[in-house]
């Protein structure tokens, strides 16, 4: 039989498919036109509000611990203002051990007091804006910034007020509201909801850059602040940090929306009455543990609970800055400016390794997870070995630079 020659068959090019594929390519062009050419205002959300609220903190984090030092040697203690204008010189050493003990003492009852109730909050926060929204705890949580600014205020107005009162009028009424907790939690889920798998990493960094350049901005400008426009006043400084959460507020009520996905539902189906029991439902505390201590294969279940008591450990290193403080300016005999120089530098360190070192590790060198945190850690405490030992003031600079590295733990 003889073989027959191969025809090859092409199919036939209708118009139906040519139009087809022209209503895809322009509608490609048309997602890419709009993504592309819309107006870039109409893309930002929360990024204002966690910009507004990094700046406050960080316009006076170097002057509020400042202002606790004088508390404590002016009213606790009752020592001159002689005495407390040179708390730095080596003739008052007497006294300035003593104001050092008592500074710490508050930090440690002031720190419990900050921590405790969001801690509780964090269990509930969580469920409760899935399911009603992430703006009224990013409200709530701004609230209780501006209350603590409010009566920081007032207590740098009452010269007679001690510091412990700092902690009945400010930390407490903050703490309350969630405060910091409730306002990364919230501003992050928001960048979740309205942004896409394709974008979300970038949406993210770019919040990220938000918050991390008003770091070294806000310290150096609070101290320039402090010495040169408000004649060393705690009261004008902490009126500045509370005008800026204000603006945060005002930001957040009129332009981010109170639902961000359509399962979300509205907070006034619950009423006066409803909000309370919705909010504090222990079924979400229940799965939340349920889901930390339920059998996973792979023994994922012990490396979870090892991951978690990993970070309860590191985050000991997190409320140092304080008592770093404290320790500058008796051993070094630094004052606000020279210590706000100090913080700008390690925040615009902080800064570029989280821009640039993370980026380079994942991308470029590829390294995997693990790795990055096992650099982080170690890096943290490398650096507190040459605080330790630091002997000059430029040997601490070195601690700093190495201390960069250790928040690319947190991503």
């Amino acid at each position: 039989m003889a073989n027959r020659p191969r025809v090859k068959y092409s199919p036939t090019k209708t118009n139906d498919d040519v139009r087809v594929r022209t209503e895809q390519s322009n509608s490609r062009w048309a997602k890419t036109k709009k993504n592309c050419m819309s107006p870039w205002y109409k893309k930002v959300s929360v990024e204002p509000t966690m910009f507004l609220y990094m700046f406050a903190f960080m316009i006076t984090s170097v002057v509020e611990q400042d202002f606790f030092v004088q508390k404590a040697c002016r009213v606790n203690n009752n020592f001159t203002d002689e005495i407390c204008s040179n708390i730095q010189a080596d003739e008052n050493a007497i006294y300035k051990k003593q104001v050092q003990i008592t500074t710490a003492k508050f930090h440690q009852i002031e720190s419990i007091s900050a921590h405790v109730f969001p801690i509780i909050l964090a269990l509930f926060i969580g469920s409760f804006s899935d399911r009603r929204g992430r703006k009224f705890p990013l409200l709530m949580g701004l609230t209780g910034k501006l209350i603590y600014s409010v009566m920081i205020v007032v207590n740098a107005r009452m010269k007679t007020w001690p510091l412990e009162y700092v902690i009945y009028t400010a930390t407490l009424p903050s703490a309350l509201t969630g405060a910091d907790v409730a306002i990364f939690a919230s501003c992050f889920a928001y960048i979740s909801d309205i942004s896409t798998l394709k974008n979300r990493t970038l949406r993210v960094t770019i919040l990220d850059v938000c918050y991390l350049s008003a770091m070294p901005t806000g310290v150096a400008l609070g101290s320039y602040l402090f010495y040169n426009a408000f004649d060393n006043s705690y009261a004008d400084m902490f009126t500045v940090n509370a005008a800026l959460l204000a603006l945060a507020i005002i930001y957040t009520v009129f332009a981010l929306k109170w639902r961000t996905t359509a399962k979300q539902r509205s907070l006034r189906e619950l009423g006066w009455c409803g909000f309370f029991p919705d909010f504090f439902d222990k079924e979400h505390v229940k799965d939340s543990f349920t889901v930390l201590i339920k059998k996973r294969p792979g023994h994922r279940r012990p490396f979870l609970i090892i991951l978690l008591i990993a970070m309860a450990l590191y985050t000991f290193q997190r409320d140092e800055n304080q008592y770093l403080y404290l320790y500058t300016i008796f051993k070094f005999k630094w004052n606000v400016d020279v210590y706000s120089t100090f913080k700008t530098f390690k925040s615009t360190a902080y800064v570029v390794a989280m821009l640039v070192a993370v980026p380079l590790m994942n991308k470029g060198f590829h390294w995997k997870d693990t790795t990055i945190i096992f650099i982080g850690a170690w890096a943290h405490a490398i650096a507190r070995l040459f605080y330790y030992f630091a002997q000059t003031g430029t040997f601490f600079y070195v601690g700093a630079l190495i201390c960069s590295l250790g928040p690319i733990v947190g991503p």
